[in-house]
């Protein structure tokens, strides 16, 4: 540990512990080549062996409980908040997080770091809180209410019980959590497929009743990232909607993480909702409109080269995302 700390050949560049978070992922941009960049925009990321950065599974559905044997499973999200116990939601934030840190240790310590296992990573796929507004929904069981307030409250409670779990040192992050699913989203294929789903919001309804439970979790619960949904909203698809994305969580809010897509829901731009004529615009629609990590598979970062090629997008896009 001493001669790593010391190590000449360390100072300055992405491994030095000296320097702040943010001057090392600047110089870990500098040396990640663009193709480099764009293959680490995906929940499955490879390993960049060249640089020493190991692959990674960002993906970990830990809703309730840490998606792995021997974790403690918690009441699901209806139950939860039927505790109408803010600081018990906090606490199962904190043992939730806790344990997603302790099985990824394990598993880093054995040389097998997971990244095939959904569950063994600190990127949390949780809280969902999204609201039940209609009783067909096959996932009601999942969220805390049908409130606004009260699954706001719910949801920074877990958020920061789940990330600062060491309140002593709230700066070290424990596990870091997304908002799920942003926004407007309620359905799996009743009375419509939720990849082709368009919910037709006024603007009334969409800041009283949709926004509070996000606006909560990034502002007060400081979640590190956030999943856009499969629907469109009034005719856009939310991975590829600029105004949702860039607009409000970053200009608006002034939110510092990255967004992650809902399986396959960038590529839908094209494939469900045709909101482009091929997936090269798609790859560039969820770009500039603030997208940074395509959850499921790769086929809109796929095709990020070809946006670029055909000015769509810039490569300085690409190195925003990828420093998120």
């Amino acid at each position: 540990a001493e001669a790593y700390t010391t190590c000449p050949g360390l100072k300055g560049g992405f491994f030095d512990w000296t320097l702040s978070l943010d001057e090392r992922v600047e110089a870990l941009a500098k040396q990640a080549t663009l193709t480099e960049q764009i293959a680490q925009l995906t929940n499955d990321a490879p390993a960049i062996v060249r640089l020493g950065i190991p692959a990674y599974n960002w993906l970990n559905d830990d809703e309730h409980g840490v998606k792995q044997a021997h974790a403690t499973s918690f009441p699901n999200g209806c139950a939860l908040g039927a505790m109408w116990s803010f600081e018990t939601i906090h606490k199962v934030g904190q043992a939730v997080g806790q344990e997603a840190r302790a099985l990824h240790n394990a598993f880093v310590h054995m040389g097998n770091r997971g990244h095939q296992e959904n569950g063994a990573g600190i990127t949390m796929y949780a809280p969902n809180m999204n609201l039940v507004r209609d009783p067909r929904w096959g996932r009601a069981q999942e969220v805390y209410s049908e409130d606004p307030f009260l699954s706001s409250l719910y949801t920074a409670k877990f958020v920061s019980g789940a990330q600062q779990g060491n309140e002593s040192k709230p700066e070290r992050m424990q596990a870091a959590a997304c908002c799920k699913h942003y926004a407007a989203y309620d359905t799996e294929s009743i009375p419509v497929k939720r990849v082709n789903f368009s919910a037709t919001v006024d603007s009334r309804n969409m800041w009283e009743t949709y926004m509070p439970v996000f606006r909560s979790c990034v502002q007060s619960g400081q979640a590190a990232h956030v999943m856009c949904s499969y629907n469109a909203i009034n005719g856009v698809p939310t991975c590829g909607d600029p105004k949702l994305l860039n607009g409000i969580l970053r200009d608006q809010w002034k939110w510092p993480g990255f967004v992650v897509s809902d399986y396959d829901a960038w590529a839908q731009i094209y494939e469900t909702h045709n909101y482009c004529p091929n997936m090269t615009c798609a790859a560039a629609v969820g770009l500039n409109a603030g997208m940074d990590q395509e959850g499921g598979g790769t086929k809109a970062i796929a095709q990020l080269q070809a946006a670029i090629d055909s000015h769509m997008t810039t490569e300085e896009d690409v190195t925003t995302a990828f420093k998120r």
